[in-house]
């Protein structure tokens, strides 16, 4: 991620996995950036703010998508400029299902992402995998 430059993300998770790739996460940021990593659910900001937090100031933002909503597609496909906008990094993070009805549904949103990748929780033994 760069520091001055918008991006947008979409990283999948496995089912299960949330909690454990949530705190990988922000670890990486503390570390990284210097600066901790708050991690909203959009299920819980679409009751409270349509705009889906343009107004934070953070450089680095993380919305889980936590459940299928057209809403939140509308809200993505037609205000995915403004999230250019801001000159933040975006972190949405969901479930592979969850991504391959976004990703048919919001077209305009797809097409903004900078990359869409999988990603998996560190190995908690150490051990890693080869």
């Amino acid at each position: 991620m760069g520091q001055a430059s918008t991006a947008m993300y979409l990283l999948i998770y496995d089912e299960g996995t949330e909690l454990a790739v949530e705190s990988d996460l922000q670890a990486e940021v503390e570390v990284q950036l210097g600066m901790p990593l708050s991690i909203g659910r959009v299920s819980a900001l679409l009751g409270i703010d349509p705009a889906l937090g343009l107004d934070m100031k953070d450089r680095v933002r993380a919305l889980r998508i936590d459940s299928w909503s057209q809403i939140l597609v509308d809200l993505l496909d037609t205000h995915v400029v403004r999230l250019e906008r801001t000159g933040a990094q975006f972190l949405f993070l969901t479930t592979a299902e969850l991504s391959d009805q976004l990703l048919v549904a919001a077209p305009n949103f797809r097409n903004r992402l900078t990359e869409v990748l999988r990603i998996v929780p560190d190995d908690p033994s150490g051990a890693g995998s080869l």
